[in-house]
């Protein structure tokens, strides 16, 4: 949530970047924004507001030379802090792809891409306000082949390595700890002449969780359905199902397993109207005295609406349930939390490469926990040029 609130200028603007000039396969942007967050650290009493500068700038090629493609994005952003300087960081992402051909029958993607953000402080809990800095780094390398000599059925293989890294200068313990993990993915995928298609995909990862305080060494296996489902011109749905077993080598109070997905119906009743309805639920580690993981169940609706070509309207409402779960572990977490946000957006474009924006958002959270309930409200506005 807090990246979201933080970084919500990439969120929103890099996909109008990508939209900037399709003709054109070297493109670049600028753009500032200002954020107003009136309770920093998610603290249910002494709220500290600050005020967030966020600049960025970035470069986006999209080359396509005989059958191959080769796409690149980078972006550098920095994040400036009014009152609390200690929390100032520089990011460096970039994306590269090579979308390859070999054959009209077989094709692939060789990827990699890398992201930084400053981790929520919703999951600090004690300690001091003062050198809480928690900067999370991840990057993914991953390789995919699709041999489909119809474009029917199709024959998917791959490995993907992921790491994400806490760069932590607190004493301050977050449950979920810096890890690595390297995947072998196969499966199959049959599309129908409607446009529809249906996946079934298999995971095995081995992985090990950098620091952590009670087990490190874990092997995971998760086998997936997707369903990508025209329902008609106007409607969309895409839904995965998966069942996910997690097993730690040292202490098997930590496994977890049990179903995780979303689905997500996208419904578009005229050219200026489009409302997405999701509903999810997850697992992850979680380790801390009293919890081994956590299962998220979550609900929203994203309505979108464009009151001309220039001016575009956006909301989102959602609610979350974060449940911390044990199997053995004394003394037993009971805790549970309840999330709920809602945003409402306006961005306008008065030309094609220089847009204009503004956000609200309003989010809480209700715990069984003493202490960890909290309200926030941010307020924020951009600019951008694309180039």
């Amino acid at each position: 949530m807090y990246k979201r609130q933080l970084f919500g200028l990439s969120a929103t603007l890099l996909p109008q970047f990508a939209d900037a000039d399709e003709q054109d396969p070297l493109n670049f942007i600028v753009g500032v924004s200002r954020l107003h967050d009136d309770n920093l650290f998610r603290q249910s009493s002494r709220k500290k507001s600050e005020n967030i500068t966020t600049a960025y700038a970035g470069i986006r090629l999209d080359k396509i030379y005989a059958q191959q493609r080769f796409k690149f994005d980078f972006t550098l952003t920095a994040n400036r802090y009014q009152n609390f300087g200690i929390l100032d960081f520089n990011a460096k992402d970039y994306k590269a792809a090579w979308l390859w051909t070999l054959t009209p029958f077989l094709t692939g993607t060789v990827s990699l891409d890398r992201r930084q953000s400053l981790n929520s402080f919703q999951d600090f809990q004690g300690g001091s306000l003062v050198n809480i800095r928690n900067i999370s780094t991840s990057e993914t390398q991953h390789f995919e082949a699709d041999y489909s000599p119809h474009n029917i059925w199709h024959l998917l293989g791959g490995v993907t390595r992921s790491t994400q890294k806490n760069t932590n200068n607190s004493t301050d313990f977050i449950g979920q700890d810096s890890y690595t993990t390297n995947s072998l993915d196969a499966g199959v995928k049959y599309n129908f002449r409607s446009g529809s298609s249906v996946t079934v995909m298999g995971h095995g990862r081995s992985g090990e969780n950098s620091n952590a305080v009670f087990d490190n060494a874990f092997d995971e296996r998760e086998v997936e359905t997707k369903l990508d489902w025209i329902v008609s011109g106007k409607s969309r749905v895409n839904m995965r199902a998966a069942y996910l077993s997690r097993e730690y080598d040292q202490f098997s109070i930590h496994d977890y397993s049990g179903l995780v997905g979303n689905i997500d119906y996208s419904w578009t009743p005229t050219g200026k109207l489009r409302l997405i309805l999701s509903a999810a639920t997850s697992l992850s580690s979680y380790q801390t005295t009293g919890s081994s993981y956590t299962r998220v169940n979550s609900l929203s609706i994203s309505p979108l609406y464009a009151f001309s070509d220039k001016i575009t309207m956006r909301a989102q409402a959602g609610i979350s349930e974060r449940t911390f779960l044990s199997e053995g572990v004394v003394p037993e977490s009971d805790r549970v939390d309840w999330t709920k946000t809602a945003s409402f957006g306006v961005e306008w474009a008065p030309l094609r490469s220089v847009t204009i924006g503004g956000n609200l958002e309003r989010s809480s959270r209700d715990s069984n926990v003493n202490g960890l309930d909290y309200t926030d409200t941010t307020v924020g506005v951009n600019a951008n040029l694309f180039l």
